[in-house]
């Protein structure tokens, strides 16, 4: 394979080397709405409240940094869903990801955590025509509810929704 072919498919890439090429006539950086699922390496490291604190938390510090719009986010014990755009950042998800998995993988080391914190991919979805945040969002949200660890979304001390669902 040429150089530039390659360079032409990672660029594809949403993150990472271990990323499968994904939609190629997105960009992964217009305003458009995306769901974003990062796993846990191992465990489940947000069951410790520290932790969950720190994550919940620099989630919104990273989309506030790369002026991202967050419209909300669920984490769960081992994983973390959140949903958000690019707006008019101009900045790729693969940036943000890279921002956002690096500097809580620091901290949580801080806080006594073995690394790596996440695994290295992590799964994207780019909400098509007819997916609306909102209905997105009420999925999300209802994540501890399908487990079993609430009866209702709103008891569930690691979500937080920023639009009206």
């Amino acid at each position: 394979m040429e150089r530039q072919d390659r360079r032409k498919i990672e660029d594809l890439r949403t993150h990472g080397r271990s990323r499968a090429v994904r939609w190629d006539r997105y960009n992964y950086r217009d305003d458009a709405v995306i769901h974003i699922t990062n796993c846990a390496d191992r465990g489940a490291p947000f069951s410790d409240a520290g932790v969950a604190k720190m994550t919940a938390d620099s989630v919104i510090r990273c989309c506030e940094l790369r002026m991202y719009r967050l419209f909300g986010f669920c984490l769960m014990p081992d994983h973390l869903h959140t949903l958000l755009s690019p707006g008019d950042s101009g900045c790729p998800l693969a940036q943000w990801l890279d921002a956002f998995k690096s500097f809580t993988g620091h901290e949580f080391v801080k806080l006594g955590g073995v690394p790596p914190l996440w695994q290295r991919s992590c799964y994207d979805h780019v909400c098509r025509d007819g997916e609306t945040a909102e209905n997105v969002m009420r999925y999300i949200v209802n994540n501890p509810v399908r487990k079993g660890l609430v009866e209702d979304w709103r008891d569930w001390p690691w979500t937080r929704v920023f639009i009206e669902i």
